[in-house]
């Protein structure tokens, strides 16, 4: 590892000025380290955070305190934008709501698009004077001459998100820069431990971010118990009781809790009878899905085209045929895939892999109401249960 930090592109000027350029701080490293680059390079900067919720957490209280930290270090200015009401009706309530529908859903793309994008972007732009926002995450992004911009895997293969980005709006992505795009992450921890940055040593999670002890302990103080049969798929035999449907998803083995001689999968939910099935590996092969209300940052050209096709964010894309339907893909993989799970998204690449092409809802998705501000409680941390509410 090398942690002597390489040359960034340039960014655009702006009206033949360097660009000021606000740079969204998680209070982890990746994004402090994006700070630390663009000031080594002499860009107007200021830090910003999402205020989302009152309590403890990696989105909280500890994330404002800690990016707050890092500014300071670097002589940067620091702001906060208090984005807890929509934080709650844009991902916690669409959470809470596609349990309830016996969907699975991906709060973080969901957070992507409506908070760290469309909210933040906003902020920036009007109340901060930013030309760009500056992100930790690990992609590549390429601003086109006519405004367009078109986003690519990072270097980092083991840190990609772009799946995360799929349902992000290009109107946004016009004005976001990734800095990281040229890094593997063992490097910039490096380099941010030599350095003494205040995040240098945080340790990173790969959970939702207001869930704090565990799905189950979540889902089950929020929804409550609500018993109902096991059920075997093919013999209809009721193989034993559950607490509630939403505490399954499509394709779970562990913690299902009966037996049947042999491995078993959770293969159907069905919310209106309160059942769950279970059944073998080869009831989760599907062919074919329709992945609804797609948002393209690049849309193909073609009503029909090749893409590769990722159906959730630790599993391989694979190549499918995809027909456009209005807003809706039926897409048709060329070898059966395991547990498509509706409600979650599947996001299309070009069929090498690289370029993030948008991304949909699979099979059936969730409208948001409009979003009033003042209707909504703000979330608070609820220490007797632990869990936001």
């Amino acid at each position: 590892m090398n942690p002597v930090p390489i040359q960034l592109p340039p960014v655009p000027s702006v009206n033949g000025k360097k660009p000021r350029i606000a740079v969204a701080m998680s209070g982890g490293v990746d994004s402090s380290m994006v700070a630390y680059l663009l000031a080594q390079q002499g860009y107007d900067l200021i830090g910003f955070t999402a205020w989302t919720l009152n309590g403890p957490g990696k989105c909280c209280n500890d994330a404002l305190i800690n990016a707050g930290r890092v500014c300071e270090m670097l002589g940067m200015a620091y702001d906060t934008v208090d984005l807890r009401e929509a934080f709650a009706h844009y991902v916690m309530d669409y959470y809470e709501n596609s349990y309830k529908e016996g969907l699975t859903p991906n709060p973080c793309v969901e957070c992507n698009r409506y908070i760290k994008w469309e909210k933040l972007i906003a902020y920036a732009r009007e109340e901060l004077n930013a030309d760009y926002v500056a992100t930790g995450h690990y992609a590549r992004i390429e601003h086109q001459p006519n405004g367009d911009v078109r986003v690519f895997r990072g270097n980092d293969s083991r840190k990609d998100q772009t799946y995360m980005l799929a349902r992000v709006k290009p109107a946004d992505l016009r004005y976001t820069l990734f800095p990281l795009a040229y890094y593997q992450k063992p490097d910039l921890v490096a380099l941010a431990q030599s350095l003494d940055i205040p995040t240098a040593y945080s340790k990173e999670s790969q959970d939702v971010c207001f869930i704090l002890e565990g799905q189950a302990n979540y889902i089950s103080q929020l929804l409550g118990k609500k018993k109902g049969p096991i059920v075997d798929y093919d013999t209809g035999k009721v193989l034993g009781e559950h607490e509630g449907y939403y505490l399954f998803t499509l394709g779970q083995r562990k913690g299902v809790g009966v037996a049947a001689g042999r491995p078993i999968y959770v293969v159907h939910i069905d919310p209106q009878s309160n059942t769950v099935y279970v059944g073998d590996p080869e009831h989760l092969q599907k062919q074919q899905f329709w992945a609804k209300d797609v948002s393209w940052i690049y849309e193909p050209p073609s009503e029909s085209f090749e893409a590769m096709v990722k159906i959730r964010y630790n599993t391989p894309a694979s190549i499918a045929q995809c027909q456009k339907a209005g807003p809706d893909i039926l897409v048709t993989f060329q070898e059966p895939v395991s547990a498509i799970t509706p409600g979650q998204i599947a996001a299309f690449y070009d069929p090498s892999d690289t370029e993030i092409w948008g991304g949909g809802y699979i099979e059936k998705y969730r409208t948001h109401p409009q979003f009033v501000p003042g209707e909504r409680h703000l979330p608070t941390y609820d220490e007797a249960c632990g869990i936001f509410r």
